[in-house]
């Protein structure tokens, strides 16, 4: 699979959504062309699986493709998995019926004999259909998603330009969503017989380790996670493939009951008619009964690695994997924005909660569309120094800051004069968030700011907060710091 540079979760999130789409189509039209090589073994494996990455990440981003994945382009391809689905099935059930001929009877392996050759032919058949739908519904899908995934729209306001969502702050949250999605769906397997509930899992599983795929290499403990992942896949796939394989072996006595009912008959025909008898051969039923005892204690003890490994609080590594991941996109989205709401005021609140009790002064260096800042911050004894720049206006602004040395400050202070700004900001903890009151002191001003992780994020006012407020000043220029220092 193609590999991105780490600037991809800086990127606007229909860019880069899209960037990963057409590297996942690229790629399974590699694995693609594979499939006419002879004596490739795994190219089907790899093909199905790449088409299986590049639908569950159009599925996944599906609000932000919009008409760059067309609906008939993925029904193609949905047509196309189905296709490759019974090949793959055939060939593991093929592949465990053969190493366990070993641990068959003589005469039980009569059974497995029927089995191979019959699942033989259906196997060649599902290779057919394959070939024939890449031959269709591939190429025509590939056709229409590299000529729509190449253009996207951005709307843009006039006044206040383009609102994007980086690509970071995008994941962040289908991250979250996709491991809610899973855990729900690892809590209803609860027995043996929670087949359905399993595969649910199991798709989920596979959905979020699809969409964490092309960021792995750019955030932290992303490998683990992805091992965490696929050991949860095979454990839940193979529980999963046990049932199935009931059913295929199941269905396989009947058929042959069928056969020997219809070689009776004509055995008795036969006799009526003093024809010679050829000898019977060995009914295959005896050695499907005992593959299907075998499936079963193979099914059991599936599912006893899928409890003790993934069951209740056996699972809590793999979702505090993933929530740290979700953690550092937060971060790494948070890094270059600044998305908070401004509210003016009528005084300080009182009773004030508990807060931590910052002492600030910084001043504004000239310039017009670029707004740089220094500050000096005490807490208590301790001081810090910190240069920023901002860009924008509004709720969602761009924002570099660094921690800068005293020498540094002393230096670029003398020319902010006449642009400063003394407040005391209060800082309280709310949540995961941090409310900050800034009580300025050298004029009668209260302002009260949160910043949040994202622009379509609302908040919640706090009780000892919400008699202090007269309105929102998020997008009144007279009320950014800049514009205040004097």
């Amino acid at each position: 699979m193609a590999s991105f540079p780490p600037s991809i979760l800086d990127e606007d999130e229909a860019r880069a959504v899209r960037l990963v789409a057409l590297a996942l189509l690229a790629d399974a039209a590699a694995h693609r062309e594979r499939l006419t090589q002879p004596g490739d073994p795994e190219a089907l494996h790899d093909f199905r699986v790449a088409v299986r990455r590049l639908r569950s990440w159009l599925r996944a981003h599906g609000g932000t493709l919009a008409r760059s994945a067309p609906k008939r382009a993925q029904k193609w391809l949905r047509r196309l998995a189905g296709a490759t689905n019974h090949s793959r099935d055939a060939e593991v059930f093929l592949g465990w019926l053969a190493a366990e001929k070993g641990a068959l009877t003589d005469r039980q392996r009569v059974g497995a004999a029927w089995l191979l050759k019959r699942l033989g032919a259906q196997k060649s058949a599902a290779d057919a259909e394959v070939v024939v739908e890449v031959a269709r519904d591939f190429e025509r899908a590939r056709e229409l998603l590299e000529e729509r995934l190449l253009h996207f729209e951005l709307r843009m306001h006039v006044h206040d330009g383009a609102r994007v969502t980086t690509f970071a702050a995008a994941m962040a949250t289908l991250v979250r969503s996709h491991a809610a999605s899973l855990r729900r769906r690892l809590e209803s397997v609860r027995t043996v017989h929670d087949v359905e509930g399993a595969h649910r899992a199991r798709i989920a599983g596979k959905r979020l380790r699809y969409l964490l795929e092309p960021i792995v290499p750019h955030v932290p403990g992303g490998s683990a996670v992805l091992g965490h992942l696929k050991r949860l896949q095979d454990a839940l796939g193979d529980f999963h493939d046990a049932h199935a394989w009931q059913l295929v072996v199941a269905d396989a006595v009947e058929r042959a009951a069928r056969e020997e009912g219809k070689q009776l008959a004509a055995e008795a025909t036969l006799t009526a008619a003093a024809t010679p008898r050829r000898s019977r051969a060995r009914s295959p039923r005896p050695g499907m009964l005992a593959i299907i005892a075998h499936i079963q204690e193979r099914a059991a003890t599936m599912f006893e690695q899928v409890q003790a490994g993934w069951i209740g609080e056996a699972v809590a590594p793999l979702f505090d994997g993933v929530e740290r991941i979700a953690e550092a996109l937060d971060l790494r989205a948070r890094s270059g924005l600044e998305i908070e709401r401004k509210y003016l005021l009528h005084a300080l609140p009182s009773p004030m909660p508990e807060a931590t009790i910052q002492e600030i002064e910084q001043g504004y260096l000239p310039g017009e569309r670029l707004i740089e800042r220094v500050r000096r911050v005490r807490v208590g004894d301790a001081e810090r120094y910190y240069r920023t720049v901002k860009l924008g206006a509004g709720l969602v602004r761009t924002e570099v800051e660094e921690e800068c040395s005293r020498e540094l400050f002393d230096v670029l202070w003398p020319l902010t004069e006449g642009k400063r700004v003394a407040k005391r900001r209060h800082v309280v903890a709310d949540g995961a968030l941090h409310w900050e009151i800034d009580e300025f002191t050298d004029r009668a001003l209260v302002l009260a700011e949160i910043e949040l992780p994202a622009a379509g994020i609302t908040c919640e006012f706090p009780a000892w907060l919400m008699a202090a407020i007269e309105r929102e000043v998020t997008d009144d220029a007279a009320y950014v710091n800049a514009r205040l220092a004097c």
